[in-house]
């Protein structure tokens, strides 16, 4: 499998150990490894949310037996924010083993190509398709080859921006790289901790969902309710929260709540980036 690095940036991390990015930009991970992985949004040199990141890596690695050095993976992403000095890009960390010895693992970090939806787009809302696909062990966050080609070739032939998850029962549960939210009777509503692989960006919302005394359930969604929804928006590393406006033939609003939704987290990456320059980049 091969995994490719941004091609403006200069230097990455592979076990503790910084390095010039080869000029294939690429690198290679042998096709039996188990791989494990995190996607962090660095702005202005400061990685978002990097402790909850990290500490969901930590979270799926533990459950499949390994113990990682989150002191020394902080380290290293702080070493490489610093070496390569970027204004807003994705940095990735793959931690891939052997499936038969995972105590013998390596880490990677570096950063990734990456792109954000513009601002207009958040006034209007995105297009989403439904597919019937359903991710195993989702609180395990695992490079998943078949879902994300299943997922992208949906999104390829339909022209829209995610597709969403429909497991065997019916019930929506997350999109193929985003966490999915409905708006229910001035309600926030999203499928169940369980079911889904719990993004860092769904966990703040409903943080934020809860401090500001917003309506919230979390439940099973099934495709059925569609035509309930007062408006529909995804989140994710690079999404952020998104509002859909349009699932299939099902056409939404943007609502005050998503809208409320939208400001409200905008403004907890504006002081988790203070926060995060405080701790690790002014200090060191």
């Amino acid at each position: 499998m091969i995994f490719f690095f941004d091609k403006e940036e200069e230097f990455f991390i592979q076990n503790n150990q910084v390095s010039q990015v080869p000029k294939s930009k690429s690198f290679e991970i042998p096709d039996n490894s188990t791989i494990f992985y995190e996607v962090i949004r660095v702005i202005n040199g400061i990685p978002l949310f990097l402790d909850e990141h990290v500490d969901r890596l930590e979270k799926s690695t533990l459950l499949s037996g390994i113990t990682i050095d989150v002191d020394q993976l902080v380290k290293n992403i702080i070493e490489l924010v610093k070496r390569n000095p970027v204004k807003e890009k994705n940095l990735k960390i793959s931690l891939y083993c052997d499936q038969a010895n995972r105590h013998k693992y390596q880490i990677v970090v570096y950063f990734i190509e990456s792109s954000y939806p513009l601002a207009s787009i958040y006034q209007n809302g995105v297009r989403a398709e439904l597919i019937p696909l359903e991710r195993k062990n989702p609180n395990v966050k695992l490079e998943n080859p078949v879902l994300r080609h299943s997922a992208d070739k949906v999104i390829c032939l339909s022209q829209t921006h995610e597709a969403l998850l429909v497991n065997d029962e019916g019930f929506i549960t997350e999109g193929s790289r985003s966490n999915f939210f409905a708006v229910i009777n001035n309600t926030l509503v999203t499928p169940p901790s369980k079911d889904v692989l719990e993004g860092v960006t769904r966990k703040m919302v409903i943080a934020l969902a809860k401090q500001n005394s917003i309506p919230f359930q979390e439940r099973p969604i099934h495709k059925r309710e569609l035509d309930s929804f007062d408006g529909v928006f995804i989140t994710g590393t690079s999404p952020k929260v998104l509002p859909i406006a349009q699932i299939g033939n099902h056409n939404f609003k943007i609502p005050k709540l998503t809208q409320e939704m939208i400001k409200h987290y905008d403004e907890l990456v504006n002081k988790n980036l203070i926060e995060l320059s405080a701790k690790y980049i002014n200090r060191s």
